[in-house]
């Protein structure tokens, strides 16, 4: 069999009229079928509702993120029902997108460690507490303001 490229693993199938695949990586071949095949062909796409729908991404508990995750991961935590994502040193929160709101809530409670990085700045509206064994580390350059 031709290699194929993963990109191409489904328009391939189509063509030699198979749902069946043999992958052979370091002498060690593995058969994939049905949906085998459809679940490692899936795993490497962001998946949609519909053509003009949503994206679908992961999501699960603060405690079910990614032991050994990679920068650019993205997730919904189901805990803090909030974006996350994963910046190459520590998960962090993003944006809840464009609001009419006049007011902006944010935590009282810092659990994961923050770093604020040189030419940043942050703020929070206090009272803040800092779990223990969290650090916030605000770079040279940068500043934390709690209101």
């Amino acid at each position: 069999m031709a290699n194929i490229k993963i990109s191409e693993l489904t328009a391939a199938s189509a063509a030699l009229g198979t749902q069946e695949f043999e992958i052979n990586d370091s002498g060690t071949s593995k058969k994939l079928t049905g949906s085998q095949l459809e679940a490692f062909v899936q795993a490497g796409t962001v998946l949609k509702t519909s053509t003009t729908g949503s994206a679908v991404v992961p999501s699960g508990t603060t405690a079910e993120q990614d032991g050994s995750p990679q920068t650019g991961y993205l997730r919904f935590n189901t805990t803090d029902s909030s974006f996350e994502g994963y910046d190459g040193s520590a998960w962090g929160s993003i944006g809840g997108g464009a609001t009419a709101d006049a007011i902006y809530e944010n935590s009282n409670l810092i659990s994961n460690n923050i770093t604020i990085a040189a030419g940043r700045n942050g703020m929070s509206t206090g009272p803040i507490s800092v779990d223990a064994g969290v650090t916030v580390t605000v770079s040279s350059g940068a500043r934390y303001v709690v209101i």
